[in-house]
């Protein structure tokens, strides 16, 4: 948890702990993360040029670099979270990979009460390692 601000700002750093792959995405709440069909996304990545955007979806940005799945990805993310409007974001993502993937999203959280103060990410099907971090700034 968080104090809300207007403007924030979220770098993550994911290593490889272990599990199947590490592929993080994110999810926000006001007091409590939302897990309902809340957010829409639309990313392009070194894989997928022209993507279709991702409506009803259960997180707001994929951070998967598209790399191998035990390599770490850095994200940063930005979010204008002004209350009584939907709360958008864009975010880029890359990791230590050979062909060095990226991935870039755009996205929305339909929420327009209250403002973002918690955010969550999910390490896909395996577990972050024990360098992962994970900082959150904010201003007015």
């Amino acid at each position: 948890v968080f104090t809300a601000k207007k403007y924030l700002w979220i770098q993550g750093y994911f290593t490889y702990g272990s599990g199947s792959h590490i592929s993080p995405t994110f999810r926000v709440g006001k007091d409590t993360i939302d897990t309902a069909g809340n957010y829409a996304t639309r990313y392009s990545s070194s894989s997928n040029e022209n993507p279709t955007p991702v409506i009803n979806n259960d997180k707001m940005n994929y951070c998967y670099a598209g790399g191998a799945d035990t390599v770490p990805t850095f994200v940063n993310i930005f979010i204008i979270n002004n209350d009584g409007q939907q709360k958008i974001s864009m975010s880029h993502a890359t990791d230590s990979s050979s062909s060095i993937d990226f991935e870039n999203d755009v996205g929305k959280w339909d929420i327009t009460s209250g403002q973002i103060n918690r955010v969550n990410f999910l390490i896909g099907t395996g577990n972050g390692g024990t360098k992962s971090t994970m900082k959150v700034w904010g201003h007015d």
